[in-house]
């Protein structure tokens, strides 16, 4: 059940956050920000096939660890694009309540990824290894 729950407040609060407002400018700079994203998500698919992804934060049985593209970078590139995009709409329509939206959308990805891990490390003996060597979200940081 908290699966799911998470999974309905995620496209809430993406919903939220990529409803339409923006002036010119800022709506330029956030288009080109959440084009980076889509970027990001974009090669990330390449990597890791629609088969082996979960919307809910657990490991399909059968899946495989991918350690290759984005994911040499960081262990959940997936909501660090979803991240980025959702920030550019921010940037693009600067309104409190988006920015609030985001935070919400923030808090529920890490919720999602930490759960997602626990899964992780029962299903491949690797990961623990894995995990040690790659940032959780942002690369270089954290």
């Amino acid at each position: 059940m908290t699966a799911r729950l998470l999974v309905v407040l995620q496209f809430a609060a993406i919903a939220t956050v990529l409803s339409p407002a923006g002036r010119p400018g800022a709506l330029r700079t956030g288009v080109m920000i959440s084009l980076a994203g889509v970027a990001w998500v974009g090669w990330t698919v390449r990597f890791n096939r629609w088969g082996n992804f979960n919307i809910r934060p657990e490991p399909r049985s059968g899946a495989r660890l991918i350690t290759e593209g984005p994911y040499r970078r960081v262990r959940h590139p997936m909501y660090l694009g979803s991240l980025v995009i959702g920030f550019g709409a921010c940037v693009a329509g600067p309104q409190v309540w988006r920015f609030a939206a985001w935070a919400v959308l923030a808090g529920v990805l890490i919720a999602k990824a930490r759960r997602e891990e626990r899964g992780l490390l029962k299903q491949f003996p690797g990961y623990e290894s894995y995990r040690r060597s790659r940032a959780f979200l942002i690369p270089g940081l954290w």
